[in-house]
């Protein structure tokens, strides 16, 4: 029988276009949700940030390597696939041309990466200008994977923010370390704490522990 975390894969798209804004995650979601309205109502389905992005003067520059992608159960890809290549996206004053889809798959790994992990317990309008506690940050992500039966090595990286029209996102980047192949693939699947349409807790395997120093 097929691991049900196997039949989820990430879908991923080229990008055309100059460049996104700083704060670009609530535009780039609102777009995509008005082509994909059902991914709002699916609490697996999620967008990563994009990536291969270079900083600039107030905005993201795009380059060949960058990329959207979203993670869906495999029976979605096709109609994501079709509706999304070949649109053009708003993203405030900047236009972004969607292109050709490739779909891949999501492998074991014993080390897990996320460059944004929220929890809507540390991110409340009140303390949007408050430094969110890494001590608070872990104990919660420890009792969330705790209720999936997981009890990886934490290490946290630098501290994340995000402006949306929900409020403002605080969080960490986060490595999980020494999950066997099936958890690894479950948390994939899962995701790690709120906001995953806005590209936080979704993992993607890392190659080694040898940046942790370096995460983002």
């Amino acid at each position: 029988m097929t691991d049900p975390a196997e039949q989820f894969v990430d879908l991923q798209f080229s990008l055309q276009g100059y460049a996104v804004p700083l704060e670009y995650v609530d535009a780039l979601w609102a777009e995509v949700r008005s082509i994909l309205p059902w991914m709002e109502g699916d609490p697996l389905a999620g967008m990563h940030l994009l990536s291969g992005l270079s900083p600039g003067n107030g905005e993201w520059y795009l380059s060949r390597r960058s990329r959207l992608a979203l993670r869906l159960a495999r029976q979605q890809a096709d109609t994501a696939s079709g509706a999304l290549s070949g649109a053009n996206l708003q993203l405030g004053a900047n236009k972004i041309e969607i292109g050709a889809a490739n779909v891949r798959e999501l492998t074991h790994t014993s080390v897990l990466y996320a460059r944004f992990v929220t929890f809507s317990s540390i991110s409340p309008a009140s303390l949007a200008n408050e430094p969110v506690s890494e001590v608070d940050f872990l104990t919660i992500c420890q009792q969330q994977l705790a209720a999936l039966d997981m009890a990886p090595r934490l290490i946290c990286g630098k501290s994340q923010r995000a402006q949306t029209s929900a409020g403002t996102l605080n969080g960490f980047s986060l490595m999980l370390v020494g999950l066997g192949a099936d958890a690894t693939l479950k948390i994939q699947r899962h995701g790690l704490g709120d906001e995953r349409k806005r590209g936080c807790g979704i993992f993607v395997p890392h190659k080694s522990m040898a940046a942790v120093g370096t995460l983002e």
